[in-house]
């Protein structure tokens, strides 16, 4: 009783019992429906939970895990590492209570005075701007970064990677049709953690999806609870 005490007060769930218990019953119909898997204890909960937010399955078929990329996320959420994202619409999606857990500040940079400049001054987009402005501020050393738009923003990164930037975990999951395979392919090249969502499909619903479920894993202390609390 305690145990289910201690998780309904949890900020990675949900607020209230009814909540709480739509949330479990939809992850218990995704569970049921997707069937047989080959992720781990650890990554599932992370598909899911993208699966949750799309009602779209396929996410089982291409998403991509580099091995160890959930417990790097996992380290470096409950280290307090700054969430760097390529879009406004993942940092309006993350949930502000969660990110108290560990003190996580989420960065958005495509509208910051300077990178707007740089972009006009070289003609490049405001994606690759943003990420060269944050690799000179150090802001992508062991940051945990979330690509969900911009297929130029993870090639910057890449690129960034290449030159020495090292973040704790790339979600790599824009969407669109001009380079985003090519992006893609670059980061799971990288010699960097990732998650990533093969083919065009990505968008910013499925990283935000993809850092509520770290932070719930991370708020649970890494164990997936959520079976736990429906047989509770």
């Amino acid at each position: 009783m305690d145990d289910l005490i201690r998780k309904r007060r949890n900020p990675a769930h949900q607020m209230t019992a009814k909540g709480r218990a739509i949330e479990e019953e939809s992850f218990r119909i995704v569970d049921e429906e997707a069937g047989p898997h080959g992720f781990s204890e650890l990554e599932w909960p992370v598909v899911r939970r993208m699966i949750h937010a799309t009602a779209d399955f396929e996410y089982k078929e291409i998403t991509r895990f580099r091995p160890g990329a959930v417990e790097a996320g996992l380290r470096a959420l409950m280290a307090g590492a700054r969430i760097l994202v390529d879009a406004r619409m993942i940092a309006c999606g993350l949930n502000p209570e969660r990110l108290r857990l560990f003190g996580n500040e989420v960065v958005e940079l495509l509208s910051h005075p300077e990178v707007v400049a740089r972009a006009q001054a070289t003609g490049g987009t405001r994606a690759e701007a943003a990420v060269a402005y944050a690799e000179e501020k150090g802001l992508l050393e062991g940051a945990i970064v979330g690509v969900g738009n911009a297929p130029t923003f993870l090639l910057a990164l890449v690129e960034a990677i290449g030159r020495g930037a090292r973040p704790a975990l790339v979600l790599g999951m824009p969407v669109g049709f001009v380079n985003v395979l090519e992006a893609k392919q670059a980061l799971m090249a990288a010699p960097v953690p990732w998650i990533v969502t093969l083919g065009r499909k990505g968008g910013s619903t499925l990283v935000v999806a993809a850092l509520h479920a770290l932070l719930r894993l991370a708020a649970d202390g890494g164990v997936d609870t959520s079976r736990a609390f429906r047989e509770g």
